[in-house]
């Protein structure tokens, strides 16, 4: 484990080299649209991969599934744990088709196949689609290299002076990046995405002196959907299936917690509607039971505590260590919670088990806010800046380390028609742009 000393009290802990890394050699792919250089770029932030680049001339042009490049399968022999994938491109029926065959170089053995379809002209999808499963027969995970990242689009409006802000989208690699909500509309803001489904749910602000409303939208099919409340929201969160929203209300003398149903239209307090202390940033757990939120109840600072939903227990806290504890996140497997904490000035990301224990930063800046876990439970999204003018940048950061031992923190670009862009608020949609499924 290799420890880096922070400016305040707390250490970031970033582990190194904790996976087998597995050279990789790809055959197949030499194509005119980047296919190759995509996916090699996938596999080697994932941090499970080393590219192994082909080498002399093939054994022959790919002419059916059952081709294999003898020259280079047998060029990669001698690497320790070496793989070769054979591909074989080609349009059926109106579709792109890859048809993959992995190998053990070494033994020459075949160990699988696997076929990826697409419809549609999505290049760039479709190789990341290609990646993914590469990614699943030697780790075993389902790939993510298709999804997207939701976003508050945050920039600076010149003439009045004023950030405007609205909801977009932009794939984990930067190359994509849309806007689903209008800036020149009410800004819409803080977006959280359910897990199974292409909907997101976000917080609208209707101006100066006015309550705010709660959105849900279906982005693929562009409708949205406003619960029938105007109050002082603070924050909101959508369960995995997008059949429930959590969300936190301001009250005269504190801030509690409420589902609704979007099924049958009806709320329900999570805490007391009467509440003295603040309660907000509730994060659902992955089976929609359990949740953990941000409370000021026990001695006025904000701290993490979990309950359940709908069980009437008394919230637990789970918060160890000093400092505050602000925007917790529940991982996809269940196993950890992740969270921003604030020490002596600093802003730690950090990530626990679901019981606070192992408490860890893995990164810090002057100011981070809302991490969001990636599909596979191993990357977290968040955002920081560098100072209070500055604007926020979104980065993607390996939880537990890079197996490969490279970085582990990584700039996702956020461009539109050419012009950057703040990025804040991030939620991670394991889903595509077009809302593909794997």
């Amino acid at each position: 484990m290799r420890t880096m000393k922070a400016a305040a009290t707390l250490e970031l802990s970033v582990r190194k080299g904790i996976s087998i890394v597995i050279p990789v050699c790809i055959s197949g792919l030499n194509d005119a649209s980047g296919t190759q250089k995509i996916i090699e770029d996938n596999l080697k932030c994932s941090g499970f991969f080393r590219i192994l680049p082909t080498v002399g001339e093939s054994s022959g042009t790919p002419n059916s599934e059952e081709f294999v490049d003898t020259v280079n399968l047998q060029s990669w022999s001698h690497v320790p744990g070496a793989m070769f994938v054979q591909a074989y491109l080609k349009e059926e029926n109106d579709q792109q088709v890859c048809r993959l065959s992995f190998f053990n170089a070494l033994t020459k053995r075949c160990l699988g196949r696997r076929v990826v379809r697409q419809k549609g002209s999505n290049k760039r999808l479709f190789a990341h689609r290609i990646s993914n499963a590469i990614y699943k027969q030697f780790t075993g995970e389902a790939g993510y290299f298709h999804s997207v990242i939701a976003y508050t689009y945050e920039i600076q409006d010149s003439s009045s002076r004023v950030a405007k802000q609205c909801v977009a989208l932009v794939s984990i690699d930067g190359k994509e990046c849309k806007l689903i909500t209008s800036p020149s509309r009410t800004g819409a803001f803080l977006p959280h995405c359910a897990r199974t489904r292409p909907i997101v749910t976000y917080l609208i602000d209707r101006g100066y002196g006015q309550h705010k409303q709660i959105g849900v939208m279906n982005f693929v099919e562009k409708t949205e959907f406003r619960l029938p409340y105007q109050r002082n929201f603070n924050s909101t969160r959508i369960s995995s299936d997008g059949s429930e929203v959590i969300f936190s209300c301001s009250g005269e003398n504190g801030a509690s917690l409420f589902t609704y149903n979007l099924n049958s239209g009806k709320a329900y307090p999570l805490t007391s509607a009467y509440n003295s202390c603040i309660d907000v940033s509730p994060s659902y757990s992955p089976d929609g039971k359990r949740m953990v939120f941000v409370s000021d109840r026990e001695k006025g600072i904000p701290r993490l505590f979990v309950s359940g939903v709908h069980s009437g227990d008394a919230p637990l806290c789970i918060s160890q260590g000093e400092g505050r504890y602000f925007a917790p996140a529940w991982s996809p497997c269940g196993k950890w919670i992740a969270f921003v904490k604030r020490v002596r000035g600093m802003h730690y990301l950090c990530v626990s088990d679901c019981n606070g224990g192992q408490e860890r930063a893995i990164a810090r800046a002057l100011v981070i806010d809302r991490p969001s876990w990636g599909p596979n439970s191993r990357c977290l999204a968040y955002a920081s800046k560098s100072g209070d003018m500055a604007p926020y940048k979104l980065y993607i950061v390996h939880a537990f380390g890079n197996p490969s031992g490279g970085s582990t923190v990584r700039l996702v670009p956020t461009i539109i028609q050419g012009v950057s862009h703040g990025a804040n608020h991030p939620s991670w949609y394991p889903l595509s742009l077009e809302g593909h499924k794997e």
